[in-house]
C-alpha cells in the first residue's frame, strides 16, 4: 500500500470519527430544553445520522479502498503466481529427482548384474583351471608311477638275474665235475664251429 493511500484513509477515518462524535454531541444537547419529542422520531434521526454518515463514507473511501484493495489483490495474484511458479519449478525438480533415482535404480541393478556375470564366468574359469590342473597332476602322476614301476621292474629282473647267475654258479660249483666241465667246452666250441660254417 503507497503512504499517500494510508494518509488519505487516516484522514478520512479522522474526519468520520469527528463527524459522528460532533453529531452525537449536537443531538445531546437538543435534549437541553426538554423538549419532548415522540420515541420513533429519535430513532428516525439516529437511523438518518447513520444514513448521512455511511454515505459520506462510502464517497470518501471509495477511491482510496478501492487503490488500496486493488493493490493488495495485485500483490496477492503476484505472490500467487510466484508461488505457482515456486510450486513447478519445486514439481519438476521433484520428477527429476525421481527419475535420477529409478535410473539409479536400474544402474545399480545392471551394475549388480554384471558383476554376477563377472563372478560366475570368473567362477567357471577357475574350475576348468583347477580341472585342467588336476588332470595335468594325474597324468604327470601316472607316468611317475609307470616310469617308477618300470624301474622297479628292471632293478627286480636285473637284481634275480644276478642272484639266479650266482646261484647257478654255486650249484655248479657244487654239482659239475672236471669231466662234466670238459664236456661243456667241447659242445660249447662244437656249437660254435658249426654256426661259424
Amino acid at each position: 500500500m503507497r503512504a499517500g493511500d494510508k494518509k488519505r484513509i487516516l484522514a478520512v477515518a479522522a474526519a468520520s470519527a469527528l463527524g459522528i462524535m460532533g453529531a452525537g454531541l449536537a443531538f445531546a444537547a437538543g435534549d437541553g430544553g426538554h423538549h419532548v419529542t415522540p420515541p420513533n422520531m429519535d430513532l428516525v434521526y439516529r437511523l438518518m445520522n447513520f444514513g448521512v454518515m455511511a454515505v459520506v463514507l462510502v464517497i470518501l473511501l471509495r477511491k482510496p479502498l478501492k487503490s488500496a484493495l486493488g493493490g493488495r489483490i495485485e500483490q496477492i495474484k503476484s505472490e500467487l503466481a510466484e508461488l505457482e511458479a515456486k510450486k513447478a519449478a519445486a514439481q519438476a525438480e521433484l520428477n527429476e529427482v525421481e527419475k535420477r533415482l529409478k535410473d539409479a535404480q536400474g544402474e545399480r541393478e545392471a551394475i549388480v548384474a554384471e558383476f554376477k556375470a563377472q563372478g560366475e564366468f570368473e567362477a567357471a574359469k577357475i574350475v576348468e583351471s583347477a580341472q585342467a590342473l588336476a588332470a595335468r597332476i594325474k597324468a604327470q602322476a601316472q607316468f611317475t608311477i609307470e616310469q617308477e614301476t618300470a624301474m622297479a621292474k628292471a632293478d627286480l629282473r636285473r637284481e634275480v638275474a644276478e642272484l639266479s647267475a650266482a646261484l647257478a654258479e654255486d650249484l655248479l660249483k657244487q654239482k659239475i665235475t672236471a669231466d662234466d666241465q670238459t664236456r661243456l667246452v667241447e659242445e660249447y666250441l662244437a656249437k660254435v664251429q658249426r654256426e661259424v660254417q
